[in-house]
């Protein structure tokens, strides 16, 4: 998928002597952006009540160091409101489900095995999670995707999110929301809308792993009944 370039800046936020911060303002964009050249951080904001949803920098109190860029090994993290939920970061067999759970293991490195092991990555990584929260009575939701193929750990302590990865670059993509709706709308507009499965092949995969235990089955149907197999891939 060909790259969009970014709109034309409009609006500088402001300078400060030490630390010089630049922000930007899109147009037509629901975030503000902001960055800290040395060391190197940002911040993305919601633009409609400028609420904090992605945030880089560290500080002596945080339980993370600061950005980590090198040929085999990429780290940073961001802070998070202790009253976020945040879902997502499949796909893997956590025991809580989607929902993540504070020092939990969240490892996306997939594998081709059964979903009956629990804590275990599955076929598919989808570094995306989704951030429910309730500012002042009012509940919105975004989420944030990491388009990175590499293999990687993520840990989340309940104030913050550490991605470690083991190459690739940062490239993040934020989707506004403000609903779960809207969040999956914008999220499947961007990587593509599942396509619609024919109602035969449902349950296809079962025969292509299990094939030498339903053989002899489906060819006494077919001694039986006459019915074509032609679909089944075995």
């Amino acid at each position: 998928m060909p790259r969009e370039q970014p709109p034309p800046l409009t609006q500088s936020i402001g300078k400060f002597r030490k630390n010089p911060i630049t922000g930007s303002e899109y147009s037509g964009s629901e975030f503000l952006f902001s960055y800290t050249s040395d060391p190197f951080s940002f911040v993305v904001k919601r633009k409609s009540n400028g609420e904090t949803l992605f945030d880089t920098s560290s500080g002596d109190s945080d339980p993370f160091s600061s950005l980590v860029f090198k040929d085999q090994y990429l780290e940073i993290s961001t802070k998070l409101p202790k009253d976020a939920s945040l879902y997502g970061l499949g796909e893997n067999t956590q025991p809580h489900g989607i929902k993540l759970y504070p020092n939990d293991p969240y490892t996306l490195y997939t594998t081709d095995i059964s979903a009956i092991n629990l804590n275990a990555d599955l076929y598919g990584s989808h570094p995306v999670y989704m951030d429910l929260r309730n500012s002042g009575g009012k509940a919105s939701a975004h989420a944030v995707l990491l388009l990175n193929s590499n293999g990687m750990d993520v840990f989340y302590t309940g104030t913050s999110l550490t991605y470690k990865i083991i190459g690739g670059v940062f490239d993040f993509y934020f989707f506004s929301g403000p609903s779960p709706l809207n969040v999956v709308d914008q999220y499947t507009t961007l990587i593509g809308r599942p396509a619609p499965m024919p109602y035969w092949a449902f349950g296809m995969i079962h025969l292509l792993l299990f094939c030498f235990l339903i053989l002899p089955f489906l060819l006494g149907i077919y001694d039986i009944t006459d019915i074509y197999l032609g679909a089944v891939n075995i």
